[in-house]
């Protein structure tokens, strides 16, 4: 009768251990996934930030001067928008914490004078020469980062002038998975009399090139 005992005891301790592994197993791998691919937005987030920061570094430390950053993409792409002056990141996600069919902003302030918004200018001393702006896209988990510079007017001296910050791809405008961006200060360049008002005024555009090369 006691060997009878034990062996149902240990039937019985057997089967709580592999239903407790099963609902672990079930619940708990769904869990980490989830974690998983969380980490991985707010890496691609950190990255695209970085590279931001690393275009206005480059910009500021005059001709010649250089830096490199590296997108950790595991799927999905890195393109060089030259027309509107961006770099895209797209990556792609079960869970996001954006909105969904809107641009939201990550780093600098308004939304005046860039792509998808109004305006052809911003202001210096109220815009953010750039941005990074993310927007998520429904059911499909893609997510699409936007590294942005945009036209900014300055009245501050005589001669009103605009400047820019102006991507320029060195070789392919596109990468897919991971992608080390590589940037190069080229100097400053003006336009005379190259930009457009509102008013219908023409006026200088100083540019400052910064070549992007990916790899």
């Amino acid at each position: 009768m006691k060997g009878q005992t034990q062996a149902v005891t240990a039937v019985m301790i057997t089967g709580i251990m592999v239903g407790t592994l099963a609902a672990v197993y079930v619940w708990g791998t769904p869990l980490l996934e989830k974690r998983e691919s969380q980490t991985q937005v707010e890496q691609i987030e950190n990255d695209v930030i970085g590279l931001k920061e690393e275009i206005d570094s480059v910009s500021n430390a005059g001709e010649n001067s250089g830096g490199e950053v590296t997108l950790r993409i595991q799927d999905g792409r890195v393109q060089v928008n030259e027309d509107e002056n961006y770099i895209e990141v797209t990556s792609f996600s079960d869970t996001s914490r954006y909105p969904q069919g809107t641009w939201r902003l990550l780093d600098g302030n308004n939304l005046q004078g860039l792509s998808f918004a109004s305006g052809s200018y911003g202001i210096v001393g109220q815009d953010s020469a750039g941005v990074v702006a993310v927007r998520s896209t429904g059911d499909s988990g893609r997510i699409r980062y936007r590294i942005e510079f945009r036209n900014l007017l300055d009245e501050r001296f005589e001669g009103t002038q605009v400047e820019q910050v102006d991507l320029q791809a060195s070789g392919s405008e596109e990468s897919t998975e991971e992608t080390t961006v590589s940037l190069v200060n080229q100097g400053s360049e003006l336009d005379e009399n190259g930009f457009e008002l509102q008013t219908g005024e023409e006026v200088d555009q100083v540019r400052t090139l910064i070549e992007v090369s990916l790899q």
